[in-house]
């Protein structure tokens, strides 16, 4: 357990955490000389349930910020109170930090009781009055002396009681870095409070936000060698990595997993204002935040209204100075422009908001189901609300689940995987029959036509998903035979493009000249007077057959097969893969093909229009994603996509 003083400056929490522990929390040569501290100080105690680590924080107004770093992690709270004083500006300060924190269990030390005896009564109700409406009003309140030892054991014993905090101890590991020094022989320490998961020796994490890779060296948990440490526990890090050193570290970072490594500078909270906050607070008021261990500077925006009334808990967005590691549920904690006063705190909704469209009731709705700390319960909401999916990555990494945790959501929801996003089954089964009933709405009203396009039906679908979504849900329908594809166009497996028995006629006869010379088919004036036809009547029998997706007309009246097409752009891609430039120029694709400089020409701006080649002054890139225009999937490559270069 982890156990942070609290309480104005110079009314023992040094001296009493020093009476618990045997240990002088005050480590710098200044706290010495001038007798405050001005600095976190850590130190430990062994009981036999385990042991007791002690965060001393500075008492100094000035040292607030320093305060609120190690009160982030903290399970229980000491508050000092010194009989001499009673209450003190900073005694409300603390307390109202200690609530925006939730931290909800404590004891209250009455110090100094060696000194003034006769205060206990006096102090003990200023401080029941102060604590009545927080989390702490039930907490044990203990008159003490370090100096002499009155009260000490009982004050163990009560401290003792209290418990932990429950942890995320199934998430990934997150250790909030507070301190940072370096230890010969060792080399780079790290310490602070681990919020989430394990950490074992030799895994390999992440200092966020710089994204600088480590790996665990070694490891102190609770100020004992060990090979892991559990989340809830003070933990110090030897770690080691090509990019690290003492300079890279800042307090405010964080040691982490990789994959909940996504620095955010805009999230979006819920916020209480302090009702003791005289002044309301409007849209883009500079505040300093601080969450975990760091502090930035942010500016404030309340979603729902145009300015924050004292005592008032709204929705907000949080924009910051710089991006800093943060997840749903963490708590902050917010004080005024100059860093004087603390105006207010809450917790985290999402760290990763739209840019736009914050204000909007869809928005609103979706933050009111996220607040549900229960991630099962949360999706279930979001999932209800339009467009009925949300993307399972940005939900799982804000809620920091690994895999085996977000199995079990997703059946607890119940919701499904669909490539990116994640639905219910219901809203998965809507959209397949969506699919479906489009496409026959479009046989019906075009039986002479193939289909629709991927895009275009895409485009169409109700909430447009997401294109490697819409891929899943199409290539399902494939697998359970309600859709077939013909080159670039999808429809029902049970409809059958129909040309009239003149038109085949002359489709047939004009095929067979085509597949003749397929790289450099015949022009439609050419075919016409080859069949002895009327040249209008030939055009418009070749544009009957290129809506039902057998033709691709790449130049006026010059018509391939949609084979023919897909053939050529897969040789193309080829070249271009060969290539040790990644290129294409159409004097190796006419060579490839054995047609005519012309047609080659034409063939490749046609493929530059579709977006399948960039053309590079002489040259053209390939981009293997767009092959699927023509219903090909694209060979594989020698040396890595082409989209990638």
């Amino acid at each position: 357990m982890i156990i942070g003083t609290a309480g104005h400056v110079d009314h023992g929490k040094t001296a009493l955490v020093k009476a618990l522990t045997g240990i002088d929390a005050d480590r710098l040569a200044e706290e010495k000389r001038r007798g405050i501290t001005i600095d976190l100080g850590y130190a430990y105690t062994d009981t036999p349930n385990g042991t007791l680590g002690f965060v001393d924080v500075p008492g100094h107004e000035r040292f607030v910020h320093t305060m609120l770093a190690g009160a982030s992690g903290i399970d229980a709270a000491l508050l000092v109170v010194a009989l001499d004083d009673g209450v003190m500006p900073q005694t409300r300060e603390h307390v109202q930090i200690l609530e925006l924190l939730s931290i909800d269990r404590g004891v209250v030390v009455l110090t100094k009781a060696d000194l003034a005896p006769e205060r206990v009564a006096e102090v003990s109700a200023q401080v029941r009055t102060l604590l009545a409406s927080t989390s702490l009003a039930s907490a044990p309140l203990l008159p003490v002396s370090a100096m002499t030892g009155e009260g000490i054991e009982e004050l163990r014993e009560s401290l003792l009681s209290l418990g932990p905090r429950r942890r995320d101890s199934d998430g990934y590991p997150r250790l909030a870095v507070d301190r940072a020094f370096t230890l010969a022989g060792a080399g780079l320490v790290v310490t602070g409070t681990l919020v989430a998961g394990r950490i074992h020796v030799d895994d390999r994490l992440m200092l966020s936000p710089p994204g600088i890779e480590l790996r665990v060296r070694g490891l102190h948990a609770q100020n004992r060698p060990a090979n892991q440490a559990a989340a809830g526990q003070r933990v110090a890090l030897n770690v080691v990595g090509p990019r690290l050193s003492k300079d890279t570290v800042t307090r405010g970072d964080w040691v982490l997993h990789p994959d909940v490594h996504a620095p955010t500078a805009r999230f979006d909270i819920r916020l209480r204002l302090l009702a003791e906050e005289a002044r309301a607070m409007r849209t883009d008021a500079p505040a300093h935040l601080h969450l975990g261990a760091a502090h930035v500077m942010a500016r404030v925006a309340p979603l729902t209204a145009d300015r924050i009334e004292p005592g008032a808990s709204v929705l907000a967005r949080l924009t910051l100075d710089h991006a800093i590691g943060a997840l749903v549920g963490d708590r902050f904690v917010l004080r005024d422009a100059t860093a004087t006063r603390t105006v207010g705190g809450g917790m985290l909704i999402d760290p990763f908001p739209p840019r736009r469209g914050r204000r909007t009731a869809e928005r609103l709705a979706q933050l009111v189901a996220l607040e549900q700390p229960d991630t099962a319960t949360a999706l279930r909401g979001l999932l209800a609300l339009p467009p009925g999916w949300t993307d399972r990555a940005g939900l799982f990494r804000s809620r920091n689940m690994p895999p085996a945790v977000q199995q079990v959501v997703m059946s607890t929801a119940p919701a499904v995987a669909v490539a990116e996003l994640l639905m219910t089954p219901a809203t998965l089964e809507g959209l397949r029959s969506g699919v479906v009933n489009r496409l026959a709405a479009h046989h019906a009203a075009a039986p002479d036509q193939p289909g629709l396009q991927f895009e275009r039906l895409r485009l169409v679908t109700q909430g447009r998903p997401s294109v490697s979504a819409f891929r899943a849900i199409v290539e399902s329908l494939f697998r359970s035979g309600r859709l077939e594809q013909d080159g670039p166009w999808l429809r029902l497996a049970t409809h059958r493009a129909t040309l009239s028995a003149q038109d085949e006629s002359m489709w047939l006869q004009a095929r067979e000249l085509i597949i003749a010379d397929r790289f450099r088919p015949p022009r439609v004036r050419d075919l016409a007077r080859e069949m002895s036809a009327p040249e209008t009547a030939m055009r418009t029998t070749l544009k009957r057959v290129q809506r039902m997706g057998r033709l691709i007309e790449i130049a006026p009246d010059q018509f391939f097969l949609s084979e023919t097409v897909a053939e050529m752009a897969a040789i193309a891609f080829a070249i271009a893969d060969a290539d040790p430039a990644g290129t294409l120029t159409a004097a190796v694709f006419r060579d490839r093909l054995e047609n005519g400089r012309k047609v080659a020409i034409q063939v490749l701006e046609f493929f530059d229009r579709a977006g399948v080649t960039v053309r590079i002054g002489d040259e053209r890139r390939v981009r293997a994603d767009r092959l699927g225009l023509f219903g090909v999937a694209p060979p594989t490559a020698n040396r890595g996509s082409q989209q990638e270069r």
